[in-house]
């Protein structure tokens, strides 16, 4: 590559920022879930009384920009008693979010008593999904990623069918979660994504750029070759494979990147590939790593990729 030295540089207003906030996520949607909560019980009368903490579920619904109503939760798993109200800052202070337990139960439970007020508030919805990720992005905020991580996952898991839940909710915010540092978390969105399209090239790119943040060589161009078969011309995806190609074995550039090396065959299937777009080798798609899984998804989420030379004013 001789005096060449290349930079990923991707769209400064993509960049810049992850995306909206988490509480704008959730003005735009709507917390409705379980959760878990400590909750102090008293035992005993005068000096001999205690007091210590008992978990219980409370089914908690938001009710404006930063406020809910909680619930606790019968052994049937529906709600019962007042309702009290908490803020947002409550409600992820005492509160931690229970998905899956809200899913297997508490919705089975609201619709097999079949009130009409148990059909609407027993439902997920794009809105709820929207809610409860703005609620994992307060978390990441908060600087607690633990708790955002365990949300997300159960997001990703969502077994919820509703209007809206397609390639586009699970890309769009896998991107998100790819700008937040949580390659791990972005893949298992950008797979789900898979499973509404199989031949979507932005979506592999997705994926290859995923792995590739992650450090994943093998599986960044197994994804980028299915990018490249669905639509050759497309330009991100041509400019990671130069990408990998540059950093095979050019110190300078592995250190700038903070990468570890290429490994050989994967930088000489690149090669291929990019010779294969010039028209000069036929392309040969078979798969450096494990096969991609089966899947399908089409957005515009793709970020832009430029190089630029050293000391390039541009």
């Amino acid at each position: 590559m001789k005096d060449e030295f290349f930079a990923l540089h991707l769209d400064a207003e993509e960049e810049d920022a992850a995306g909206p906030s988490g509480r704008a996520y959730m003005a735009g949607g709507k917390v409705r879930c379980v959760f878990s909560a400590l909750t102090p019980v008293k035992m005993g009368m005068g000096a001999n009384s205690r007091t210590h903490e008992s978990l219980t579920f409370r089914f908690v619904e938001q009710t404006g920009e930063e406020d809910f109503v909680s619930r606790l939760l019968s052994d049937r798993h529906l709600p019962m008693g007042e309702a009290e109200l908490i803020t947002l800052d409550e409600l992820v202070a005492d509160y931690s979010p229970e998905l899956a337990y809200f899913e297997e139960h508490v919705v089975p439970a609201m619709l097999d008593r079949g009130t009409p007020e148990d059909a609407l508030t027993s439902a997920i919805d794009a809105r709820v999904f929207n809610g409860l990720f703005g609620l994992g992005l307060v978390y990441l905020e908060r600087d607690e990623p633990g708790r955002a991580a365990a949300l997300f996952t159960d997001l990703a898991r969502i077994g919820a069918d509703f209007e809206g839940r397609d390639q586009f909710l699970f890309n769009d915010f896998g991107i998100v979660l790819r700008k937040y540092g949580l390659y791990d978390l972005a893949i298992a969105f950008f797979l789900r994504a898979l499973e509404y399209v199989r031949d979507d090239e932005n979506l592999f790119y997705n994926l290859a750029r995923a792995h590739y943040e992650n450090d994943d060589w093998t599986r960044s161009l197994d994804y980028l070759i299915q990018s490249h078969k669905f639509a050759p011309g497309l330009k991100v995806t041509t400019d990671l494979l130069e990408l990998m190609v540059g950093l095979e074995a050019d110190e300078r550039l592995l250190a700038r990147y903070a990468k570890p090396p290429v490994p050989p065959a994967v930088a000489a299937r690149a090669r291929q590939l990019l010779a294969a777009g010039s028209g000069r080798l036929k392309l040969d798609d078979t798969l450096v790593g494990r096969p991609v899984e089966p899947g399908r998804a089409r957005s515009g989420g793709v970020g832009f990729v430029e190089f630029k030379r050293h000391g390039s004013e541009d």
